[in-house]
């Protein structure tokens, strides 16, 4: 077996089995139930509710209007600075929210940990979703002939 073909596999597959390895280990140590990972993976998905459509407009309106001209290295660097900032402070504000209203008795060490381990947990389970998805397609495809490909969907889209 093809050793990047392998690792191309595990890189997904871990993504997803990682944290739930995490989560499982959390809530045994420290004889807890899943309801605080559920709630930081769910405070980590109303976040990007918010930041995603917020960066869209923030990108819209500060790269396509005359209110910023700088030059093109410069708005790279801004764009990459503003950008990451917002990440932090969308997931900060609803990550406080989740602490302040909805976990308020999350004031442990192993209950933060645990919450948190959904938070980011989450996140790399979505990624490795998409990672594994888009190795199996390509996995599919591995052994296509460019002219069956082109033959079956039509030679415009390949």
């Amino acid at each position: 077996m093809d050793t990047l073909f392998l690792a191309h596999f595990l890189n997904g597959f871990l993504m997803i089995a990682m944290p739930i390895g995490l989560a499982i280990y959390l809530t045994r140590k420290f004889k807890l139930g899943w309801r605080l990972f559920w709630i930081g993976a769910a405070t980590f998905v109303l976040s990007q509710v918010g930041h995603i459509p917020f960066n869209w407009a923030a990108t819209v309106l500060l790269n396509r209007t005359p209110l910023v001209i700088w030059p093109q290295a410069d708005q790279l660097v801004f764009n990459a600075i503003f950008l990451g900032l917002s990440a932090g402070l969308w997931e900060e504000f609803f990550r406080y929210g989740m602490y302040r209203w909805w976990a308020k008795d999350a004031r442990s060490w192993g209950k933060g940990l645990l919450a948190g381990a959904g938070h980011g947990g989450i996140e790399a389970i979505i990624l490795g979703a998409l990672v594994l998805y888009g190795f199996i397609q390509l996995a599919i495809l591995r052994n296509a002939d460019a002219s069956q490909l082109a033959q079956a969907v039509g030679a415009d889209k390949v």
